[in-house]
């Protein structure tokens, strides 16, 4: 359940293949000693992802369900059938451990190399 709210929430808007490379973003830190060595501690590892801190601060619910438009209820359902099958059939893609939205500039982008951009979102991979 984590995986797919964290999906909902950090890549609802994106395209489907947008939201298959964050769960591999989620999987592949769980598989990092870096990371926590689960999904919901990868998830809610503090300021790591957006909705875990901007959601409760702004008074918004943290409940997929709660979100009731017709592009809500069908991101929802492709976030939860894109969780299960990341689960069942692993990431496709082992390298991206980062990523953000292009309307952002972190401070980290300079330690890590650009994977790709899918949607909305730039994703990273440790640089070699």
């Amino acid at each position: 359940m984590c995986l797919a709210v964290a999906l909902f929430f950090e890549a609802r808007g994106e395209p489907i293949d947008g939201k298959e490379l964050v769960a591999n973003v989620i999987i592949n830190r769980m598989h990092h000693p870096s990371y926590p060595d689960t999904i919901c501690g990868v998830v809610n590892q503090p300021k790591q992802f957006s909705y875990t801190h901007e959601l409760p601060a702004s008074g918004m619910s943290d409940n997929p369900l709660d979100y009731n438009t017709y592009h809500d209820r069908v991101a929802w359902k492709d976030c939860v059938v894109i969780a299960k099958d990341t689960l069942d059939n692993g990431v496709f893609n082992e390298y991206v451990i980062m990523y953000h939205s292009k309307s952002v500039s972190p401070y980290w982008t300079s330690s890590y190399e650009v994977s790709g951009m899918v949607g909305n979102h730039i994703f990273y991979r440790e640089s070699d």
